[in-house]
């Protein structure tokens, strides 16, 4: 019986396999087509909108293809997910959660202190909390906890918790791709919230987890090329790259000076709260339900934890090559610019402004004459644009290098396709775990553990296309600002999952135990946000967060010691059995 199910396992990766390379090979394809139609004479705005269309495409394709009616493949992608996939997946979640902080960053916090957070916080979803859940067996951070401690307000709890930080994830990453997906089709960004709500569906809907991690893989290499080959031109053309590194060093410190230009004085590593914030990003992140999908889809430990060396491996490439692409964007665009009278600027740089991207004397200005009339409404200004003139967001910089070194809009158009892509996946990732928290650990594990798995795929199926309809209705009429919810996010996640996950592996604690320590940390963060002083919001968050998560881990562990201590209690065999055992401490789920 065994030898018959291995050779069925072997069979579908084979089968997967098959599709995840005719997809890879479909898109490098599409790659190659629309740099060829650009150097042909293709007309400008029909290349451009290529690339991203290719990607949305791709993506739906690969939805379509991981449809699915078995429980394992749709909570957990089969177990089947090999660990370089996996790596890469993890990889373009990073990197969808990433995007809206890429410089320059608001005021009050330095790039520093968010890439030190965010990067700690990667490296302990890779090596740590994804081989933990993953060794578990659990189809879910939820699953997990809920099994250590077994109480039904407490998994009621952590379902509410999970669904409201995945939620927050999920419309930050919602906007970002609609946002993008406008700005590279040109059309309204009402239409664009309709597509980018469709595109999720058919990426979710048919396969779930195995939909999100088989895309996820698929943006990541798309995003790399897209970044990569206009870096490569370059090079080729014996333009050295701005790096600190490998690179043209003092174009770097060019390029990084100007962006803190545009941002004011950063926090330095001298102050306290700067350490501070980095340990509360850093344990949020840890913990933030979206990002656990690779190693829950991986077939065993040692898959998750190669998978997790992978992706670690993987964010340094993208974020070097996202770095380097922001450098080059940012002096080509001193270049570019300074010097000129406000009413001969580059046409694509009034159609960037005139979507928000990039500001000329501190105005959007569409075109010339709009520019001619902010500019002379500076004091001092004397017919050309200065340094002090321009200012623009990390998305300009992200799509602008390959227009502002002559390029032309095929490539722009191509890195545009990778953004959307991993934008796309990241709110994929963050509706499945709504739907599995809500569908499959509310739901099933406690009111019908009998369920039919047709009823219980529907009733996932169902959150999944009421949670896409509520956030496309929400969004459609107001836009949100995704740095605020992804603070908020990891904020929420470090006060409230980072508790409970020590004490998982404190075997004195108990569901009680567990309890206490969530309700006081959830009224420990509200106190501080409500009663403190006035800081920038992410250092009110970063306090709140911290306070929360130190005295909930205090009172958790503190009221566990009012019993006697037994080795044999159920913690106490958990913590054992998860520690020591070889894999699956949770019992096997029904129609796996």
């Amino acid at each position: 019986m065994k030898t018959v199910l291995r050779d069925e396992d072997l069979r579908e990766r084979a089968t997967i396999d098959g599709r995840v390379a005719f997809s890879v090979a479909a898109f490098a394809s599409a790659a190659v087509l629309v740099a060829l139609l650009d150097r042909v004479g293709v007309p400008e705005p029909v290349v451009g909108v290529l690339g991203p269309l290719f990607s949305i495409a791709g993506l739906i394709w690969l939805g379509m293809l991981m449809r699915s009616m078995r429980i394992s493949r749709f909570y957990a992608a089969g177990r089947a997910l090999p660990s370089s996939y996996a790596g890469l997946t993890l990889a373009s979640l990073a990197t969808g959660l990433c995007i809206p902080f890429v410089p320059p960053v608001p005021p009050g916090v330095g790039f520093g202190t968010l890439a030190w957070g965010v990067g700690i916080g990667l490296v302990l979803v890779a090596l740590v909390s994804g081989p933990l859940v993953r060794k578990t067996g659990a189809f879910s951070l939820t699953d997990l906890l809920a099994a250590r401690f077994p109480n039904l307000s407490l998994r009621l709890a952590l379902v509410v918790v999970v669904a409201v930080t995945s939620l927050l994830i999920a419309l930050a990453a919602y906007q970002t791709a609609a946002l993008e997906i406008s700005h590279a089709l040109g059309i309204q960004r009402p239409t664009a919230m309709l597509l980018t709500g469709f595109v999720i569906a058919a990426m979710i809907l048919p396969g779930g987890t195995g939909g999100v991690v088989w895309s996820g893989a698929g943006a990541a290499g798309l995003l790399i090329a897209g970044f990569a080959m206009p870096l490569v031109l370059m090079m080729f053309a014996g333009t050295p790259l701005p790096a600190p590194v490998f690179g043209d060093a003092p174009a770097w410190s060019e390029a990084v000076s100007r962006i803190a230009g545009w941002t004011g004085h950063p926090v330095t590593l001298s102050d306290p709260v700067h350490w501070l914030v980095i340990g509360v990003i850093a344990l949020g992140v840890s913990a933030l339900a979206p990002l656990l999908a690779p190693a829950i889809g991986c077939s065993r430990l040692g898959s998750a934890q190669r998978a997790g060396v992978a992706s670690i491996v993987w964010v340094v490439v993208i974020a070097v090559l996202i770095g380097a692409t922001v450098a080059v964007s940012t002096l080509a665009l001193g270049t570019s610019l300074e010097g000129l009278r406000p009413e001969s600027l580059p046409g694509f740089i009034y159609q960037s402004s005139g979507r928000g991207l990039i500001a000329i004397c501190g105005k959007a200005v569409a075109d010339p004459a709009a520019a001619r009339a902010a500019c002379a409404a500076l004091a001092g200004f004397k017919g050309q644009i200065r340094p002090a003139d321009i200012s623009t967001t990390g998305d300009f910089l992200m799509l602008a290098a390959p227009m502002l070194r002559g390029f032309g809009v095929a490539l722009s158009g191509l890195v545009a396709a990778g953004v959307i892509a991993v934008s796309l996946v990241l709110t994929a990732s963050s509706i499945q775990c709504i739907a599995v928290a809500i569908g499959h650990d509310a739901l099933y594990r406690v009111r019908d553990a009998s369920a039919l798995t047709s009823h219980r795929l529907a009733a996932t199926r169902g959150v999944q296309i009421i949670t896409i309809i509520a956030m496309g209705a929400l969004l459609y009429g107001h836009a949100a600002d995704a740095r605020t919810l992804i603070g908020l996010a990891i904020a929420f996640s470090a006060a409230t999952f980072v508790p409970l996950l020590v004490l998982t592996l404190w075997p004195r604690a108990t569901g009680i135990d567990a309890t206490l320590a969530l309700l006081v940390s959830l009224a420990t963060a509200e106190a501080v946000i409500m009663f403190g002083s006035p800081q920038p919001q992410i250092v009110q968050l970063a306090m709140a967060a911290g306070a929360g998560c130190a005295l909930g881990l205090a009172v958790g562990i503190a009221t566990s010691f009012l019993r006697a201590k037994d080795p044999t209690s159920p913690g106490g065999i958990f913590v054992t059995r998860l520690l020591h055992g070889q894999a699956d401490v949770l019992n096997p789920d029904k129609a796996t």
